[in-house]
């Protein structure tokens, strides 16, 4: 929680730069928030969101996939902000006339990259995909011991790993998705297939969502992972022995935020977009998730400092992963194992 006197700078700094997040009146009426990140980190967040404004909330946690079924195959409404996730989910919401258009003070200091040009979303942080390792059962397993770590997926191919990692479910996990429509946008959609199914192969089984891998490598179930590099640090940071490798060419999401047409408080939900965009958000959110901030200037966690991003696969376009994911997860699907 914050202490008093950070609390007073961020209302009176807030003040100062006219967000309306500060500025605006007070509502009485709940904001339904979709939150597709960790609970935890949601829960914080929305909570120093109600300190500054006094605004009541309901926060309901979701993978993305689950998001995107609720949103599109169900037209749920009711929900006015999509809080975290990657940027396609956030695009297929614009595609499909989900989502207003809104311009947060914040946003012109935000990159191009980070933000939708039209202005339906923008984005609050930035991870990369990357091979997690359990040092202490890779140590200890006779077959892996002896084995370099690996640090290309094709290294997660050998004999020696079979049962012994997890992958994230492209149909349910962002994370997972991301995973197959960077190397649809690398290898072509055939061949992007086909790796992620043998890496299906070898998992012991298919996370629901890219954190619960993280979780289970935490655990000692498995060797290695996929997932983004921040869930991998936050165990990491606690304590346990898990080494990170960024493979060549590597996916990478814009974790977006994004209001919803359909909700009932547009008003706070404009609010909220403004708080987590802002400098100081930006600065206390990343640095205790371990994603990168978007806004320039800002210090990021120790942990994160010497991360080489010269690796990421940077063409990689959250448009065209969102409009060609129902033929790419159809391919998915046909494919038999």
């Amino acid at each position: 929680m914050w202490t008093r006197g950070i609390l007073i700078v961020l209302l009176l700094a807030g003040a100062l730069a006219g967000y309306s997040y500060c500025s605006a009146p007070k509502s009485s009426q709940t904001l339904k928030v979709y939150v597709i990140f960790q609970e935890d980190e949601g829960r914080v967040l929305l909570e120093k969101f109600k300190q500054a404004t006094g605004q009541p909330y309901e926060m309901i946690r979701m993978s993305s996939g689950e998001a995107g079924y609720h949103l599109l195959s169900m037209n749920k409404t009711g929900t006015d902000v999509v809080l975290g996730g990657p940027a396609d989910l956030h695009e297929q919401l614009k595609n499909s006339g989900k989502l207003i258009r809104y311009a947060s003070p914040m946003r012109s200091e935000i990159p191009a990259a980070y933000k939708d040009k039209d202005g339906y979303w923008t984005g609050m942080y930035m991870g990369v995909l990357a091979i997690g390792v359990n040092q202490t059962v890779w140590n200890r397993d006779p077959q892996l011991a002896s084995l370099p770590l690996p640090q290309r997926l094709e290294d997660l191919l050998r004999p020696e790993l079979r049962g012994k990692i997890d992958i994230p479910d492209p149909e349910t996990s962002g994370t997972g998705y991301t995973l197959l429509a960077s190397l649809a946008q690398q290898r072509g959609e055939d061949e992007a297939v086909r790796l992620v199914k043998a890496l299906k192969k070898q998992s012991q089984s298919t996370s629901f969502a890219g954190f619960v891998s993280a979780q289970r490598l935490a655990a000692g179930d498995v060797a290695a992972v996929v997932n983004f590099l921040g869930d991998q640090l936050r165990f990491t940071n606690s304590g346990y022995a898990i080494r990170s490798f960024i493979p060549p060419q590597a996916g990478w999401e814009i974790g977006a935020v994004s209001i919803l047409n359909s909700g009932n408080n547009t008003a706070a939900a404009k609010k909220l977009v403004d708080f987590v965009l802002s400098r100081n958000t930006q600065t206390e959110y990343m640095n205790t998730a371990f994603s990168f901030p978007v806004l320039p200037n800002i210090d990021v966690h120790p942990l994160l400092s010497s991360v080489d991003l010269d690796h990421m696969f940077h063409s990689y376009r959250f448009d065209v992963a969102a409009r060609h994911r129902e033929t790419l997860l159809g391919k998915w699907r046909s494919v038999k194992e």
